[in-house]
């Protein structure tokens, strides 16, 4: 660029000089104030002026240069705005919210609260409809579950006495548990102590009976024993007796034989047919066998009073033996009948005694399962209690639920705003209008929404708009603002359909595109005072297609000539 304006410059300069030239070559004599001496020249403006053409090929040269000098340039810098016109009216950027009438039935207006246009606040109660049906069922459901939990508390308090008796009962059962449990104790105890005693007196009456029988056998054996040794001494003074009878036989025997003997020496002694001497050992021998005779019988008769004693004896020690067996054996009769009469008795205060264990056991166990059946009944009463209680509490939450349904119904009958913003539309007005269920009650849009252009283009004028760079320029004018009195309102194309629609018009069927421009200002400055832009205002666009070089528009003939498309 600064290479054409440089050009453009040293086009202007010669230009200049020529024209300087030329006047001085026709006007020689020419009175300017001012006279050029041809002697100042150059010798190369001097063959310039030499060489100069013929006035109309001169002039055709100037045009030439000033052609190429300035017109040529200008046409190819110099750019005219292409435009597209679009119809439409402002509108809020971004969606809107649309509050509907979300009831049940047609149901009448009872106040409008706010107007289009208002700035409203968040939770702001717009329109009121008529709510009384629903705030009598309301009044129908609170008078309900009053009822309910009165019933309930009832309930609770029953389910509060019926736990206090469970305690109760339960209480009463462990100390009667225990009360048994101490009888069971005491029992067993008494058992395990008859048991021990039982067991006791059995080793010492069996010991006792052991000893009684010992002796006895001590006894008997002690008898046996002096019987056979007293007979022994009694048979030892028969063979004796025997013996000494036997001596005193052989004595008396001999005697006889000596006696006799005696008489035949007597007589052949006095006959003096043996010597004195002879006669005197026969004498000897007869007082020798009298001798032995005697002693013989002494012998018997201590013999015989030897057996006496012995036989006295034997019959002492005999009776008495036999006393003390006698008595051992009543004694061992006696332990053996203690023995037999204590085990019996033990073992019937036994049996007594598992039979009183047996019995407290029975009674504990009939005790536990009576108390077990006691709070079994005091527990289904308890259970039973529960299910209506927990019916009870289901029919509260019940009707609570549908006393807040019925409230967020209620709600629903107050048209607030869900946030701070601006009255978009209000197809209701007036008090006392029936509002349809999914009816439009109001639209609305946030706070800070900035408002936009939104119109169509045809599809002949959009070709552009949806290639390339779609931040194009805009010029908005107004219909309630006269462009010629107000300024045009500058914007920007943020947004072109991607698919195009036919729109009825009284021309017919057109086929167009809907656009979005965005406002590069929120209110139109005609003096001193803004006017700010309200939604719904309609507008025309005129938005900058494309810039084309004047240039363009001398070459597109020749470009269609040579693409075989101009249309003559």
């Amino acid at each position: 660029m600064p290479n054409t304006s440089n050009s453009f410059a040293g086009f202007e300069l010669n230009h200049h000089e020529l024209q300087t030239l030329s006047n001085e070559a026709e006007f020689p004599n020419s009175t300017n104030g001012k006279v050029t001496h041809t002697d100042d020249w150059s010798y190369a403006t001097k063959e310039l002026l030499d060489s100069l053409p013929k006035t109309w090929t001169r002039g055709l040269l100037y045009f030439l240069v000033i052609f190429v000098a300035i017109v040529l340039p200008w046409s190819m810098l110099y750019k005219v705005d292409e435009t597209g016109t679009a119809r439409g009216r402002l509108e809020l950027k971004g969606d809107t919210v649309k509050r509907e009438a979300d009831i049940q039935g047609s149901v009448a207006v009872v106040k409008v609260r706010v107007k289009e246009g208002d700035e409203i606040k968040a939770n702001q109660i717009l329109v009121e409809l008529d709510s009384k049906s629903v705030r009598d069922e309301i009044q129908q459901n609170e008078i309900k579950l009053s009822g309910q939990q009165n019933r309930f508390s009832q309930l609770e308090i029953q389910k509060n006495q019926l736990g206090i008796a469970i305690a109760a009962q339960q209480q009463q059962n462990k100390v009667q548990e225990l009360e048994k449990q101490t009888q069971v104790a005491q029992a067993e105890q008494s058992f395990d102590t008859l048991k021990t005693a039982y067991n006791f007196q059995k080793e010492e009456k069996i010991a006792q009976l052991a000893q009684a029988q010992q002796n006895f056998d001590a006894l008997k054996t002690t008898y046996n024993f002096q019987k056979e040794e007293k007979l022994a001494q009694v048979a030892q003074v028969r063979q004796s007796i025997e013996s000494s009878q036997a001596a005193y036989n052989l004595a008396a025997v001999r005697l006889e034989k000596a006696q006799e003997k005696f008489q035949r020496h007597k007589l052949a002694f006095d006959g003096g047919a043996i010597s004195k001497d002879r006669f005197a050992e026969v004498v000897q021998s007869v007082e020798e066998s009298y001798q032995q005779r005697r002693q013989a019988q002494s012998d018997i008769s201590q013999t015989q009073s030897r057996l006496t004693e012995q036989q006295g004896s034997y019959e002492k020690i005999i009776h008495q033996a036999e006393s003390d067996i006698k008595q051992a054996e009543l004694r061992l009769k006696e332990q053996q009948g203690n023995y037999q009469r204590i085990i019996r008795q033990a073992q019937s205060d036994i049996e007594q005694a598992k039979l009183r264990l047996e019995e407290q056991k029975r009674g504990y166990q009939s005790l536990v399962q009576s108390g077990k059946i006691s709070v079994s009944k005091i527990e289904q009463q308890l259970t039973d209690l529960n299910t209506q209680i927990a019916a009870a509490k289901s029919e509260i939450e019940q009707t609570k639920n549908q006393i807040n349904s019925l409230k967020e119904q209620l709600e629903k009958y107050l048209i607030r705003a869900p946030f701070d913003g601006t009255i978009f539309q209000l197809p209701i007005t007036r008090e006392g209008a029936v509002v349809q269920p999914k009816q439009l009650i109001a639209e609305i849009a946030r706070k800070g929404t900035p408002l936009v252009f939104k119109g169509q283009i045809l599809t002949s004028e959009s070709e552009s708009l949806r290639s390339g760079n779609q931040q194009k320029d805009a010029n908005l004018k107004f219909d309630e603002y006269p462009f010629q009195d107000y300024e045009v309102v500058k914007g920007k194309l943020s947004w072109v359909s991607p698919n195009s629609k036919i729109t009825q018009t009284a021309q017919g069927n057109l086929t167009t595109y809907d656009v979005e421009i965005e406002l590069s200002q929120s209110c139109i400055q005609p003096k001193s005072k803004c006017i700010a832009f309200k939604s719904g205002q309609p507008a025309t666009a005129e938005i900058i297609i494309r810039q084309r070089r004047l240039i363009d528009f001398i070459l597109d003939p020749f470009k269609k000539l040579q693409k075989g498309d101009l249309k003559l």
